[in-house]
């Protein structure tokens, strides 16, 4: 950008606009009269610094809100520099003289970001960089910005974008919301519905969804990926394994030991059913008979 030395250029603005507008893209950023006064009483002292001149674009003041409404009241001609390129760009040198060495706070950078991610657009996760949101929103399509990229363009962590982005969609998909958050208060007032919606939504979801029961006695019980032609040879070959290589003092002693803790008394139910089932087997199949079979 070229700073104009001479004021013919100025001299003709003022006289089509006596009042200068702001650009869209300067309102994103706060205002703040404390600042006024601090730079017109620096004005007022030193003149209007040569090498801070006031942006402007498309006929507004893109960049230096303060500085002009300060060398007004200190009654000192600003000097005014013309911003040559697209908006996207525009948008980019905003971002870089302002939130990059301002002091903002979270609060005013969420509503930047708000505002910046409306125009620029937000590339989706694992989605080319012309999403359907950008194409309808920015005028410059070819590159848009993913989170991580406005997070380190706004100086803040990927996870705060992450929040601010979730707050932005649902805000700019109900239009009346969308509308009112045209300004910091009104952003305010819009997250605070939003924030207001969701709670009301999980109460409703709270109130009509009963807590799950879990029925552990029915899932013991269950037969769902059970196989007793796997689960009967097993315990055929864990009884031949106890009682012919252990005595029968021991075995006792180890199952006592494995039967409790047991919360929902199938354990000791399994051992006396269990007792009645061999019971019935011992004397379909005594010892003597089965020993004739194999011989």
């Amino acid at each position: 950008m070229e700073v104009l030395e001479d004021n013919e250029w100025l001299d003709k603005m003022l006289s089509d606009k006596p009042d200068w507008q702001y650009h869209e893209i300067c309102l994103w950023l706060p205002h703040k009269p404390e600042t006024v006064d601090d730079i017109a009483n620096d004005i007022a002292c030193n003149g209007f610094r040569l090498d801070r001149p006031i942006a402007t674009y498309e006929g507004k003041i893109l960049d230096g809100r303060h500085r002009y409404e300060a060398a007004l009241k200190a009654g000192v001609d600003p000097i005014f520099v013309e911003f040559e390129g697209t908006k996207e760009e525009a948008i980019s040198y905003v971002t870089s003289e302002n939130v990059a060495r301002r002091h903002l706070n979270n609060q005013e950078k969420e509503f930047f970001y708000f505002q910046r991610a409306n125009a620029l657009g937000v590339q989706s996760r694992g989605g080319d960089r012309q999403s359907e949101e950008a194409k309808s929103n920015v005028v410059n399509t070819t590159m848009v910005p993913s989170q991580g990229e406005h997070a380190d363009a706004l100086g803040v962590h990927r996870d705060t974008v992450a929040r601010w982005e979730k707050d932005r969609k649902e805000i700019t998909a109900d239009p009346e919301l969308a509308e009112k958050a045209t300004t910091p208060e009104g952003y305010k007032e819009a997250k605070k519905a939003v924030k207001d919606r969701r709670k009301k939504q999980k109460e409703a979801i709270d109130k009509s969804v009963p807590p799950d029961v879990i029925d552990l006695n029915a899932i013991a019980r269950s037969k769902k990926e059970t196989d007793i032609r796997n689960v009967g040879p097993a315990f055929v070959g864990l009884m031949e394994t106890l009682c012919t290589k252990f005595d029968e003092r021991d075995i006792k002693r180890e199952i006592v030991a494995f039967m409790y803790p047991d919360p929902l008394g199938l354990k000791v139910e399994a051992l006396h059913k269990m007792a009645d089932i061999l019971s019935d087997l011992r004397e379909d199949l005594p010892i003597e008979t089965t020993k004739q079979q194999l011989n």
